[in-house]
C-alpha cells in the first residue's frame, strides 16, 4: 500500500512540474470534481463483485479491474455532453475533447500503479518461472482433471495449485488473502474429491 500512496505521489509531483513547465493550470488536468466522479464510478462499477468474505488485495484487485471502464464511461459522457451544446465552434470542440479525456487519463494512471504494485510483489516468483515457462505451458495443455464444476476463482487458484504454487503466493498472484485461498483449495478439493495438492498436480 505504501508504494502505490507513494508512486501516486510522484505521479501528481511530476505532472504539477510539467503544468508549470508548460503555463498550463493545474486545475484543468486535476479538476476535483471529476476526480471526485471518477473515484464514484470506480466504487459503483465495484459493487456487484462485493463479497463480505472480500479482504483489502481482494478489493484492490478489483478496484484496479474497473479504474479503465470507469475513466472511459465518465469521458464518453464528458465529451459526448460537451459536443451536444448548441452553438459550439470547433476550437471550443477540441477543448471540450482534450478536457473530456481527464478521467481516461485518470483510470490509466491508476491503473498503472495497482499493476506495478502487483509485478513488485510477484517479480522474484516471475523470474524463477521464465526458466520453467515452456515445460509449464506443456503440462497445462493436457488438463488432469476436469474444472467445469469449479468457479472462475477456483479454476485459476486450481491451476497456480497444479504449478505448484503455495497459499501464499498464490495469494499474492491473484491480489487475495491467504486465508480466502485456503477456503478455495477446500473447496476444490470438495470438488475434486481429492484430498491432497499432489492429487491435483
Amino acid at each position: 500500500m505504501k508504494r502505490v500512496v507513494k508512486s501516486l505521489a510522484a505521479v501528481g509531483i511530476y505532472l504539477l512540474a510539467l503544468c508549470i513547465i508548460l503555463n498550463t493550470k493545474a486545475v484543468l488536468l486535476f479538476s476535483p470534481k471529476h476526480i471526485g466522479m471518477f473515484l464514484l464510478g470506480c466504487l459503483i462499477l465495484c459493487l456487484p463483485y462485493f463479497e463480505k468474505k472480500s479482504s483489502p488485495s481482494d478489493w484492490k484487485a478489483i478496484f484496479k479491474n474497473n479504474v479503465m471502464m470507469a475513466g472511459g464511461l465518465e469521458t464518453f459522457m464528458l465529451i459526448f455532453v460537451g459536443m451536444s451544446r448548441k452553438g459550439l465552434m470547433p476550437a471550443d470542440a477540441m477543448a471540450e475533447i482534450a478536457l473530456g479525456m481527464r478521467p481516461l487519463f485518470y483510470g490509466f494512471i491508476c491503473y498503472v500503479i495497482l499493476r506495478d504494485g502487483e509485478e513488485q510483489r510477484g517479480g522474484k516468483g516471475q523470474k524463477e518461472g521464465k526458466a520453467e515457462g515452456k515445460a509449464l505451458k506443456e503440462t497445462a495443455a493436457v488438463p488432469k482433471h476436469d474444472f467445469s464444476s469449479l468457479t472462475r476463482q477456483e479454476k485459476c487458484v486450481a491451476e497456480l495449485i497444479e504449478r505448484g504454487l503455495t497459499n501464499r503466493e498464490i495469494g499474492e498472484e491473484l491480489c487475495i488473502s491467504e486465508a480466502t485461498v485456503k477456503k478455495h483449495v477446500s473447496s476444490i478439493f470438495e470438488k475434486l474429491g481429492i484430498r491432497s495438492r499432489k492429487e491435483l498436480r
